[in-house]
């Protein structure tokens, strides 16, 4: 097994007994012989198309399959050629970024400009042939698609940033970028879209005054929720440990860790925004919003109050 495709595929849980390579036609389903029918019977070639060989659907594990099929119908569903995308972050995204350099690649789509809502996720989109733009105040975005950690059912807001150990990606950028966009796709499976959210909601706070912040939203949730400042490594405490995580905006960030299960994510956003000493939280309350969610037997898609299965 060549090495450079075994380590492409791990990002998706593709071990080297499971990866075999196929050819563009045979896994995405691109009707690549419509599109280049001026081809003839010339070899359709990977050095003449200039892609990198994407690993076959039946070949992810299992629990990542349902994922690369609500990327698939992300990009294909919602991008149109000439469109401004946020490049979200989170397993589902990287797939459709993967997805759509292969369909820009081809021709299927063209003129698609990218905003990255992180370096690393510019990096993935760079080696998938998409070209980048870094977003600024009057960037106009047409769609974003995104990961989220949890999603409430009904209202579609979502909490992102749980799952974030290293301080490379900002929770200010992503959200900065899904909140200007016109039309927003959140990606999730279907165990984590939830009644009742439960766990922890990351919070973004001034370093140099973090822990009176800390005590002030400890008061604000007395009873139902703890507050950890989050490390770069090691055991998590109360404080953080040693080596509390630093992100690349300069702030700490407190896990907010609920024991209960919160019954409204937009009115836990509004308390936070009225703390002085928060930069940011991880919930998003975008309204327009569809959710793609990924269940056993298909996807789920939830447009405001209207639900339809594919």
């Amino acid at each position: 097994m060549n090495k450079k495709y075994l380590l492409y595929g791990e990002k998706w849980g593709i071990t080297e007994s499971m990866a075999v390579i196929h050819p563009l036609t045979s896994n995405l389903n691109l009707q690549i012989n419509t599109q280049f029918t001026h081809l003839k019977s010339e070899t359709l070639t990977r050095s003449r198309l200039n892609f990198r060989p994407l690993i076959a659907r039946s070949c992810l594990n299992h629990s990542n399959v349902v994922l690369f099929d609500a990327a698939k119908h992300t990009v294909d569903t919602y991008l149109q050629s000439g469109m401004v995308v946020g490049l979200g972050s989170g397993l589902a995204s990287s797939m459709a970024i993967e997805y759509l350099g292969q369909k820009l690649r081809v021709g299927l789509l063209k003129g698609i400009v990218g905003i990255p809502t992180s370096d690393r996720i510019a990096s993935e989109a760079e080696k998938a042939g998409i070209p980048l733009q870094l977003y600024q105040d009057s960037t106009q975005i047409d769609f974003s698609f995104n990961d989220a950690d949890i999603m409430e059912e009904g209202s579609l807001n979502v909490v992102i940033g749980r799952q974030r150990p290293q301080g490379e990606e900002s929770i200010i950028e992503e959200k900065k970028i899904l909140d200007v966009t016109e039309n927003l796709v959140i990606m999730v499976k279907e165990k984590q879209y939830k009644t009742a959210v439960e766990g922890s909601i990351p919070v973004l706070v001034n370093s140099v005054s973090w822990m009176d912040t800390a005590e002030e939203i400890d008061d604000l949730f007395v009873g139902d929720a703890e507050v950890w400042r989050r490390p770069s490594m090691g055991h998590a405490d109360p404080t953080g440990g040693n080596f509390p995580l630093v992100t690349t905006d300069g702030h700490n960030i407190l896990d907010v860790i609920f024991t209960t299960p919160i019954p409204n994510l937009a009115e836990v956003a509004n308390l936070l925004n009225s703390i002085d000493g928060v930069a940011c939280h991880g919930i998003i309350t975008k309204t327009p919003c569809t959710a793609v969610i990924a269940t056993e037997s298909g996807l789920r898609i939830i447009e405001t109050s209207n639900v339809r299965s594919v």
